[in-house]
């Protein structure tokens, strides 16, 4: 759920970036789950799947370990996003590598200089679309950016199943 709305809220973007030659493109880790990311329209950008974890390692973002996840997932930033899902109808699962986070890179036209960074050290962490657009000299368009601008989130019902369970043993 925490990648979806994040993809979906950095695709809000996408009208813009193609507008000033930007690329989009996202890398995911693995292949399960991909087929229902791209027929859920969370993306909409290139997607690689990096199934050796070869950007990850390179990028040195960090595998969460249970002791991690579990701060991670009732922190608050966990349940705005829980609750921005909500809104925004959108679901998910608990299928997968869920302790591996990720991050967000903007970088010159040829590759040379990483304008711009993030990290994510919780998974519900994502990069504001008002950063990246600072990082490439664009203005925020109010028919672009959308409700992106307003990523407070009023946190008053949300019950502990929906953040709180644990992943399943393999």
């Amino acid at each position: 759920m925490f990648c979806r709305v994040g993809a979906k809220e950095l695709s809000l973007l996408a009208p813009q970036l193609a507008q000033a030659g930007v690329r989009l493109i996202g890398i995911g880790l693995e292949e399960l789950g991909v087929e229902e990311f791209i027929e859920g329209k969370f993306f909409d950008g290139e997607l690689y799947i990096d199934t050796d974890k070869k950007n990850y390692k390179a990028l040195n973002f960090k595998n969460l370990g249970v002791l991690a996840m579990i701060p991670a997932l009732v922190a608050k930033v966990a349940r705005d996003t829980v609750r921005k899902a909500k809104q925004m109808g959108i679901s998910g699962d608990m299928k997968g590598d869920k302790m591996q986070t990720g991050g967000l890179l903007v970088v010159s036209p040829k590759g040379e200089k990483v304008l711009y960074e993030f990290k994510q050290e919780n998974p519900a962490d994502h990069a504001e679309n008002a950063a990246i657009l600072k990082a490439l000299g664009l203005e925020a368009e109010e028919t672009a950016v959308g409700g992106a601008e307003k990523d407070t989130v009023n946190v008053t019902d949300l019950e502990c199943e929906e953040v709180c369970a644990m992943p399943a043993k393999k």
